[in-house]
């Protein structure tokens, strides 16, 4: 059988010519963004650092002016404090001509003096000139300066000295009055740095900061800041100046605008000196030149391209070639002849290809017979496999991992009653209808799904009547074995055996009947040889007898009692199976039942020798259930206990109360239940192997009539043990109703 040759056509998602120029490219963006970023980041940071340093030069500049100009007036007033004229015009021998003439010498200088005066000692106004001086001049012996700030802020400034003789006896005090605007003019004046430059003098004035000059108030009037400490807590340049400090840093000024800002203090006038420059006008040079290093990038960007391409259609041009003719190697194009001598690893590269190529050659030439060996057998096990799931008895059912049915043998399809293609694809849980006798299992309770959930062989126990519930509702008895599909512990589905076990329900049916039937017909003759040994035990018939035969006769009464207790069991296990006892519900209070049947078991314990505690609340507690059905089950559970319980150990019940049940607990101390014996302890006549040996005349029938009467009820029985320590029953009661919970279908 020849194979089809088929060629798939490889097309890289991205070539390596287009890939290295990519990687080129964003290496060189990435190179000239970066210095582009940190030259920028560079020159932003010289230039700021440019402006600071400028303006802390200018408000160096503006206070040494403030400070000389005042100091020259100081001194000018202190030296015409000395002049002899003054003296005279103070104890009367001169009119106040001179001060006229003072004054007009001083204009001619073109000191801008507005006036002229002298006072006494005691500050009494002697004689002026052209204009008066607002303040009071103070007692004191060196030159003292008032600065004259109205609405329109900082106008005029008045100097006081002393006047005093050469042998230092003073006369009186000389007081001047200057005109501040010129020296302001000067002041303000912020032609050097740009347009939103500005000088800012400030002050403090009870408490509050107040700007004397500034550019935003109508007139030119002066503009309450607010509190100094606040302003000095909030960062204002101005306060920090007013509070006697220097600095030059970034700050925001009293317009809420971002500037760089220099300010000092002026010692003289006790005021603040602060220069500052709009920061984005400081900073305007910088746009220049991140356009210019934006433009100068793209350029070098754009080079780095074209170099780019040209280097990696040099470098990549012999892989290209390579690849071209590694794609075409196939069926019939094996050839590949060399091209590279570059001498690098692509001319080795290019060798391995040649040898691999000769390689494929050989190996294709065989891969044909073989792929074709290997079909057929696949075709034939695959041919036994499907005769082998085809023609067995059994049903065989796959799953996925979702419950959904994949694949059905004949065998299944019958069973259920549907065809194999009307079971594919739907959910096992609603086409293979499995229960116990007539209750359904639905949704998750379905055995398979359970198999699923928890990744564990499911199968049906022999006692537990189990059936599959076919299209027509007929119910066809089985027995089933579910397991998991699993591979490194994820469920890959699951595979279910079905077994028809019609058969054999009916020779346990037979079974039944038949020990039913031998029943009823050995009950007639063992009572009346359970009468006439009870007439030869009396005392009238004893004394014909001897010792040796009394104990024979009340041998063969023990005998026939337990041949008696024996057909009743049978007879009662029949009637279970069959279906004829059903339970006769009426309200209970549980707590006091109990108490009336611990005195009765509490006797069986007695009997025994082995001591017996009773563990039940005193509050009442109704339930609905059958009390004779209840009481056949205790007595079963609390009459095993006793038996298989050494004379040492201890026996108790106890009740309990849960959400919605309660709780029955038989507890003993005995030699517990072999747990390979646990999963068969509730079989019909199965004895487990530890008991044998204790109770040789046992049934096996106990604990199997327990489960029934236990399940009729609608109750459940569960057990806990462990060999040698003794094993714990567990009837749990619903509370409310013991009717059966369970859904018929």
């Amino acid at each position: 059988m020849a194979i089809r040759k088929v060629k798939t056509a490889l097309t890289p998602r991205t070539s390596i010519r287009t890939r290295a120029i990519r990687q080129y490219v964003l290496f060189a963006t990435f190179i000239v963004l970066t210095l582009s970023v940190i030259s920028f980041i560079i020159a932003r940071g010289f230039l700021e650092q440019r402006v600071l340093a400028q303006l802390s030069s200018i408000v160096a500049a503006k206070e040494d002016l403030v400070e000389q100009a005042l100091q020259n007036d100081r001194a000018r007033v202190a030296l015409l404090a000395t002049r002899e004229e003054l003296q005279e015009v103070i104890v009367g021998k001169r009119d106040s001509d001179i001060m006229d003439e003072l004054l007009s010498h001083m204009r001619s200088e073109h000191i801008p003096v507005l006036g002229m005066a002298v006072f006494s000692l005691e500050g009494e106004k002697i004689a002026e000139t052209k204009l008066s001086l607002n303040t009071l001049p103070s007692i004191s012996n060196g030159t003292t300066l008032n600065a004259i700030v109205n609405d329109f802020g900082w106008q005029e400034h008045e100097i006081f000295s002393p006047i005093k003789s050469p042998d230092g006896v003073s006369f009186g005090i000389l007081g001047v009055r200057y005109n501040s605007r010129p020296l302001l003019e000067t002041l303000l004046s912020v032609a050097s740095i740009g347009e939103s430059g500005e000088v800012l003098l400030g002050a403090s004035q009870e408490g509050e900061l107040v700007l004397l000059h500034h550019r935003y108030q109508p007139g030119g009037r002066v503009l309450i800041l607010g509190n100094l400490e606040e302003q000095y807590k909030y960062g204002s340049p101005l306060a920090q100046a007013v509070s006697g400090e220097e600095d030059l840093r970034r700050a925001e000024d009293y317009a809420g605008h971002d500037v760089y800002a220099a300010y000092r203090s002026l010692p003289s006038l006790g005021w603040g000196l602060v220069v500052k420059m709009a920061r984005n006008e400081a900073l305007h040079g910088t746009l220049r030149l991140a356009i210019f290093l934006g433009i100068s990038g793209i350029t070098l960007i754009m080079g780095a391209a074209l170099i780019a391409l040209l280097m990696a259609k040099r470098l990549t041009q012999p892989i290209v070639g390579l690849s071209d003719r590694m794609t075409k190697l196939g069926p019939g194009h094996w050839s590949f002849d060399k091209s590279v001598n570059s001498g690098d690893e692509v001319e080795v590269l290019e060798q391995v290809a040649a040898d691999m190529a000769a390689r494929l050659k050989q190996i294709y030439e065989h891969l044909e017979e073989e792929v074709a060996k290997r079909t057929k057998e696949l075709r034939e096990q695959y041919a036994k496999d499907r005769a082998v799931l085809e023609n067995i008895q059994h049903g065989v059912i796959m799953v996925d991992p979702e419950g959904k049915i994949v694949d059905a043998n004949a065998s299944a399809a019958l069973l259920i009653g549907r065809t194999v293609v009307d079971l594919k694809g739907t959910k096992v849980n609603e086409s293979v209808r499995l229960g116990r006798r007539k209750n359904l299992f639905a949704g998750d309770n379905h055995p398979v799904m359970m198999a699923l959930a928890t990744k564990q062989i499911q199968h049906a126990n022999t006692n537990e009547h189990m059936n599959i519930i076919c299209k027509d509702d007929t119910l066809i008895p089985i027995n089933y074995v579910i397991t998991p599909l699993i591979e490194n512990g994820k469920i890959l589905g699951a595979v279910v055996v079905m077994q028809d076990v019609t058969e054999e329900r009916r020779i346990d049916y037979i079974k039944s009947e038949f020990i039913s039937l031998a029943s009823h017909q050995l009950r007639t003759p063992l009572s009346t040889f359970q009468w006439y040994l009870e007439l030869f035990a009396t005392d009238d018939g004893a004394k014909d007898f001897t010792t040796v035969q009394n104990e024979s006769i009340k041998e063969m009464e023990r005998a026939s009692k337990r041949m008696t207790n024996l057909i009743e069991t049978l007879l009662h296990a029949a009637k279970l199976e069959g279906g004829s006892i059903s339970p006769k519900l009426e309200r209970l209070e549980l707590t006091t039942y109990l108490n009336d049947i611990a005195s009765e078991l509490r006797s069986l314990a007695k009997d025994s020798k082995i001591p017996c505690s009773i563990q039940i609340p005193q509050e009442p507690l109704e339930i609905m259930t059958d009390p004779i059905l209840l009481h056949v089950i205790l007595q079963n559970l609390f009459s095993n206990a006793v038996k298989y319980t050494k004379a040492d150990g201890e026996v108790s019940i106890s009740l309990k109360k849960e959400r919605n049940t309660v709780n029955i607990m038989v507890k003993d101390s005995g030699i517990g239940i072999p747990k390979g014996d646990q999963n068969r302890i509730f079989e019909r006549l199965y004895r487990a192997s530890n008991v044998q040996v204790v109770d040789t005349d046992g049934s096996g029938l106990g604990l199997y009539i327990s489960k029934m009467v236990a399940e009729n009820m609608g109750c459940e029985l569960k057990f806990e043990s462990e060999e040698g320590k003794g094993t714990t029953f567990i009837l749990s009661l619903p509370i409310g109703s013991c009717e059966r919970r369970k859904k018929i279908e």
